[in-house]
């Protein structure tokens, strides 16, 4: 969750979306062809997060450098009317593209719709999309309180998967989405490319998009890792140095492979000192926890502390614990991050406790749990 809170055009594109055929107004003829980059926000603001879009990310999105190469459009659902707008936005000015009746923002099938009618109505060369509102890491995204409803991470993998558009930067403007859950997650759709996310709470203010998109303004030229390092950057010129935020430039193609090796290694090889280690592993984990109350653990700082000189010595592990780090750090890319401690980039679950009893089942219907086998290890911990 998010801290401080938990004219149209005249020819239009038609689509059902839960009961209600809407439809993203498409590019006037003579107009421009394709952009380079389309910059795309699905603003779940029908919750309390509905000041902060008014406030903070409205006035950013208009105050992005204009550019004939890049267009700026967001959908956005807000709690105070029944309806969603359509807003395009050029350096100073904030046009309403579209008006719809309510659609449900935590329904996969919404953010569906709005990346396919992006890509056909705002064609572009690459494509940035935000996901704007509250986050909950691996349990989730986007609720909307209106219609009562949330998107899982089996919900967001099918809503990408469904659009079928390749997403060169998928951006969480929401807490926590920096998960090595959520980035699996979307690996598994081969239609992502880089995410920017926070290991830790986002601020009310939410993404700096000014400054994030300044540079990509100046230069449409930029290659999809240069406008994910630039929107960290932003982010850092923005809020400094505070110990409790942090964003990461995550390449989804390097950590999936990661997960796919190096982290079954590292976890065969805990899995392997469990009698031994255990209680180390949950004292490490208590020192380490990155947002409290949530159970995710941020895996460099989970290291050194398992690793110190009263942790673990076992070759073996400390080995896999190495190759772990290194290879995690291969796949990330600019970070701002004000912590004392160098932050690995992104979380990991380790559910304990009454954590374990009331989500665990939950979490071992994710893909991660299932192809790592990290929930079999974490059933292993609690049964100490």
């Amino acid at each position: 969750m998010r801290k401080g809170a938990k004219t149209a055009a005249a020819v239009f594109l038609i689509l059902l979306v839960p009961g209600i055929l809407v439809g993203l107004p498409m590019r006037a003829a003579g107009e421009a062809g394709p952009y380079e980059w389309t910059i795309a926000v699905y603003g779940d603001a029908d919750n309390n997060l509905e000041g902060a879009w008014d406030k903070y990310t409205h006035p950013m999105l208009m105050d992005i450098p204009a550019s004939d190469q890049i267009k700026v459009v967001a959908a956005v659902d807000r709690f105070s009317t029944l309806e969603t707008e359509i807003v395009e936005y050029t350096y100073g000015a904030a046009t309403v593209a579209a008006t719809y009746e309510e659609m449900d923002f935590g329904d996969s099938a919404t953010l569906t719709w709005f990346i396919e009618q992006v890509s056909l109505s705002y064609p572009s060369d690459q494509l940035v999309v935000i996901v704007w509102d509250h986050g909950g890491n691996w349990w989730g995204v986007c609720w909307d309180d209106t219609d009562g409803s949330y998107m899982t991470m089996s919900d967001l993998s099918e809503a990408v998967t469904n659009a079928g558009v390749y997403i060169d930067v998928l951006g969480f403007d929401a807490c926590m989405m920096a998960g090595i859950e959520v980035v699996y997650e979307m690996y598994l759709t081969g239609l992502v490319g880089t995410i920017v996310a926070s290991e830790q709470s986002v601020p009310y203010n939410g993404f700096p998009y000014d400054l994030m998109f300044a540079p990509l303004a100046e230069n449409p030229y930029l290659t999809e890792t240069e406008v994910a390092d630039a929107m960290v950057c932003g982010w850092g010129t923005y809020y400094g140095t505070k110990s409790w935020l942090d964003l990461s430039a995550l390449n989804v193609g390097v950590l999936g492979c990661v997960v796919q090796n190096e982290f079954i290694a590292w976890k065969d090889a805990m899995q392997a000192g469990l009698d031994m280690y255990v209680d180390y592993y949950v004292k490490a984990f208590k020192k380490s926890e990155m947002v409290k109350g949530w159970y995710i653990m941020d895996l460099n700082v989970f290291s050194s502390y398992l690793m110190g000189k009263k942790g673990v010595s076992d070759p073996v592990l400390m080995e896999a614990t190495d190759s772990l780090l290194s290879a995690i750090d291969m796949g990330v890319g600019a970070q701002s991050s004000g912590g004392k401690s160098t932050l690995s980039g992104v979380t990991l679950w380790f559910g304990i406790n009454g954590e374990y009893a009331n989500y665990g089942v939950i979490y071992s219907t994710l893909s991660f749990a299932l192809d790592t086998g990290w929930y079999d290890f974490m059933t292993g911990v609690n049964s100490y």
